[in-house]
């Protein structure tokens, strides 16, 4: 079920025409996955929850949630440490998620202070943003026009905004989600993982449903992947890729592929055969 706050039908009106001139500009195409290439692998002596790679500035950041760090790397070594537990403004009382700015900065979500900390590539602290209004945003993602997808625990419903004023607020999922683990902006559609179900639900972009699907399932370029203990499916075609020794946890697909076992990162990006017009 799709909510609007008061006075976001602007709001909605924008991203309707957004996303109306985007589709008209691109050609929709066929592409049919042939592999992954690896740009480079990560050893950790810790278990990471979640990775982002900014292509960009060929930095990762990993986060290690129950002590509320997250390790930076920068062409596969580890250039610092920044956060931990406590009140300082570079530190968090409960690190709930990262994701990417536009500018390939990292943003963090703190479910405690109800703040957005934004972080330059280096670990250093240059920006803030009070979520006034929200009860307990547990997860997060962020557009290319800097539009914010927020999951509220105490609502069970994504929030869209630009402004973070509530008059701007759109919201959805409300009684499609229950206790969602990962949120993954894509082109034309939303997935959302819920991890205890082992379930994803798909949205529209503007948080229309659309399915709800058995696996961790992630979708590119209108490919569905999913997630199997030891590489990524793509029923399509019933192939495999990142096929590994090693149990993969979890994996993510935003421009590049990532992911995540007890001890090791992959980093790539999966390579596609000629496009074919529909």
């Amino acid at each position: 079920m799709i909510m609007i706050k008061t006075h976001s039908s602007m709001f909605l009106i924008f991203l309707i025409l957004l996303l109306t001139a985007c589709s008209t500009i691109e050609m929709q195409t066929h592409k049919i996955p042939v592999g992954i290439d690896i740009i480079q692998k990560i050893q950790t002596d810790f278990i990471p929850q979640k990775c982002l790679y900014s292509s960009i500035n060929k930095t990762a950041f990993i986060l290690e949630e129950e002590a509320g760090i997250i390790h930076i790397y920068r062409n596969g070594k580890k250039v610092n440490t920044i956060g931990g537990l406590g009140f300082t403004s570079s530190s968090f009382n409960k690190l709930a998620d990262i994701t990417l700015s536009p500018d390939g900065n990292l943003l963090t979500l703190d479910s405690f202070q109800k703040k957005v900390k934004k972080f330059d590539i280096n670990g250093k602290l240059i920006a803030e943003i009070n979520l006034t209004g929200f009860i307990e945003p547990a997860l997060f993602a962020v557009a290319v026009d800097e539009t914010y997808y927020i999951y509220d625990n105490a609502s069970k419903e994504i929030v869209i905004t630009r402004t973070f004023n509530e008059s701007d607020w759109y919201t959805f999922g409300k009684f499609q989600l229950n206790d969602p683990s990962k949120i993954s902006l894509g082109k034309d559609e939303i997935t959302v993982y819920d991890k205890q179900k082992n379930s994803t639900i798909i949205f529209g972009i503007l948080g229309q449903f659309q399915n709800e699907m058995e696996g961790n399932i992630q979708i590119e370029k209108q490919q569905q992947y999913i997630l199997k203990d030891h590489f990524i499916y793509h029923p399509k075609s019933e192939s495999k890729f990142a096929i590994s020794t090693n149990k993969w946890n979890d994996f993510l697909i935003e421009d590049n592929v990532i992911l995540l076992s007890d001890n090791e990162i992959w980093i790539g990006k999966l390579t596609y055969t000629e496009a074919k017009e529909k």
